[in-house]
């Protein structure tokens, strides 16, 4: 079984009845994976590949430069350089009685796995609450300036719009979910994953990122040829490729934390890791080469209430998620990747 690939450009060129299909086909493939491909859908190759090139360019500026801007190892939103194992992805999904990947609500994950990437996330500009420390002009010219003015504007208008094909395909009013996007608090995120061999892999405590789920409404991601991405194959158990095929606009989207609570569940998140490539998983002396991506969260107002919707709570499928706000549920997430946990139980209950 493969992870799909859709032309997402009917969205945009299509007629109604179109645009109706392939919503249709997203939801589809989201309620057997969490997760599909798109390609056709507005960004376009060449501005992907300039991201591939500025990441590339920020990752070997100074490392005394990186750490000017480290990001705060706290419950807040991702801001700045994350240094190699600073995110443990480990600690925020664990199996359930059932089987299936749940979000942690303890401590009872193992504590000892580590992640070997590293990253630098952002924001647009003009954020009060959580603004992005940028590297200094003078080290990285025109970084700046184009990933917050250029690439960031062009992934938020594609979320938006595979946000508008959910909402379709759901049978969902138009604005249901996009509505509560109003301020633009998305995060980019550009990660690089240094080489590592495959006797490393082997011990069971390292992976580039080990099983996770993502917070937000859904994630883009954009991933270079290496490969090494896997989604869990929820049909039949283990773990699916992402093997990437080198078509210039293909995007992942992956269903995320907060698009599971406004379901009550009917759609679930995409339980994914990064782990070998498929030619070198039996390799008793290779090495993993480096590998570049990038991930827009899509993510709504920090104040927009995230509880299940209305047509989503029946008698057979009664409400599963309390009604925190978007930020309450960042802040539970976050925190758990940093042994930063905020107060649980009165403090996580949304306002009226």
């Amino acid at each position: 079984m493969l992870v799909p690939i859709i032309d997402f450009s009917a969205f945009r060129n299509g007629t109604g009845k179109d645009r109706r299909e392939l919503s249709g086909r997203l939801v589809d493939e989201f309620k057997k994976h969490g997760a599909t491909r798109i390609v056709n859908h507005g960004v376009s190759g060449d501005t992907i590949q300039k991201a591939y090139h500025w990441s590339e360019q920020f990752f070997k500026i100074p490392e005394s430069e990186k750490e000017a801007i480290a990001n705060v190892r706290d419950a807040n939103p991702q801001r700045g350089y994350s240094y190699v194992g600073s995110e443990a992805t480990s600690k925020a999904n664990k199996k359930g009685e059932d089987g299936e990947f749940e979000i942690c609500e303890d401590e009872d994950v193992a504590q000892d796995l580590e992640d070997v990437k590293e990253h630098f996330d952002f924001t647009r500009d003009g954020d009060p609450d959580y603004p992005t420390p940028w590297p200094s002009e003078d080290k990285i010219p025109g970084f700046h300036d184009w990933m917050e003015g250029v690439f960031l504007p062009e992934c938020q208008r594609l979320a938006r719009d595979v946000l508008s094909a959910i909402e379709i395909g759901l049978d969902l009013s138009e604005g249901t979910l996009t509505g509560c996007m109003e301020s633009h608090v998305d995060e980019l995120r550009i990660q690089r994953y240094p080489p590592l061999s495959t006797e490393t892999l082997k011990t069971g405590k390292i992976k580039r990122c080990h099983p996770h789920t993502d917070f937000g409404f859904i994630t883009l991601l954009f991933q270079d040829i290496t490969g090494g991405l896997e989604i869990e194959d929820r049909a039949n158990g283990g773990w699916l490729p992402v093997v990437p095929t080198g078509e210039a606009t293909e995007v992942g989207v992956y269903i995320s934390d907060t698009l599971v609570y406004k379901t009550n569940g009917h759609l679930k998140a995409a339980v994914h890791q990064v782990t070998a490539p498929v030619s070198l998983k039996d390799k008793e002396d290779g090495v993993l080469p480096e590998r570049y991506t990038m991930a827009l969260f899509a993510k709504a107002d920090r104040h927009a209430h995230i509880g299940p919707l209305s047509q989503f709570v029946t008698a057979e499928t009664p409400q599963r998620f309390d009604d925190l706000t978007a930020l309450q549920l960042h802040n539970k997430r976050v925190g758990q990747l940093y042994d930063a946990r905020p107060e649980l139980g009165a403090s996580l209950v949304a306002p009226a």
